[in-house]
């Protein structure tokens, strides 16, 4: 069986601080930025550091705005909306 996919939201916080949360069978952890670009920055490069990593940006009710799976050596990556 394979493990879970790691996740990694992106949002914006009630304050506009932009938060990583990255959710994995092992991991929990969660960074803070100023900006949706550095947020999205961080996100990415985590998830290429990743073999296999789904990011999502995620709106304050919940809702998937835009998702993207990452896999190491995939040539193409699929976007979901």
């Amino acid at each position: 069986m394979e493990a879970p996919t790691p996740l990694l939201s992106v949002a914006e916080t009630r304050d506009g601080v932009w938060s990583v949360n990255e959710r994995g069978p092992s991991r929990v952890a969660i960074a803070y930025f100023p900006s949706k670009w550095g947020a999205m920055k961080h996100a990415v490069r985590v998830a290429h550091a990743k073999p296999r990593c789904r990011v999502a940006v995620v709106e304050r009710d919940g809702t998937v705005r835009a998702a993207r799976d990452y896999e190491q050596g995939a040539g193409n990556h699929q976007v979901e909306v």
